[in-house]
């Protein structure tokens, strides 16, 4: 298990999405401000999403980078099916991507609540950067 751990590893500096130390805020505990995203994300996107690597989706680490509009990201995610009959190039190649599966829509999810699960996600996939020293190229 050790030796494939290292054969995973980033060679020098090479930029990594994936879990970092996080404050108890970011970790959703009890009275933090992303909690109610921990429990919406585990609710309604972690079946088919992780958020440092793809599962039945992509990752959504770095998700508000990818789809800088805040409006279109909202509307995927309440509607993906409209969104796609609009032609948008990005999700028409994403939906490709991953074999032709179309995102269930969150019709009843609010703005709010929107914002609490990106916000959680923000909280969990900030970029790190490692060094490996001593590792070919």
């Amino acid at each position: 298990m050790f030796a494939l751990y290292l054969y995973s590893l980033p060679t020098h500096k090479d930029t990594v999405t994936g879990p970092v130390a996080t404050t108890d805020s970011q970790k959703g505990g009890i009275g933090s401000p992303t909690g109610n995203g921990k429990m919406l994300y585990q609710d309604n996107c972690a079946s088919c999403h992780s958020i440092i690597k793809d599962l039945t989706g992509p990752a959504l680490g770095g998700v508000e980078d990818r789809i800088k509009d805040k409006k279109l990201l909202y509307a995927w995610i309440r509607n993906s099916q409209a969104v796609l009959k609009t032609g948008n190039p990005y999700f028409k190649d994403l939906v490709k991507k991953y074999d032709n599966v179309i995102m269930t829509s969150f019709p009843d999810l609010s703005d709010g609540e929107i914002a609490a699960i990106l916000d959680y996600i923000k909280g969990h996939s900030r970029e790190t950067t490692i060094y490996v020293c001593g590792l070919p190229d």
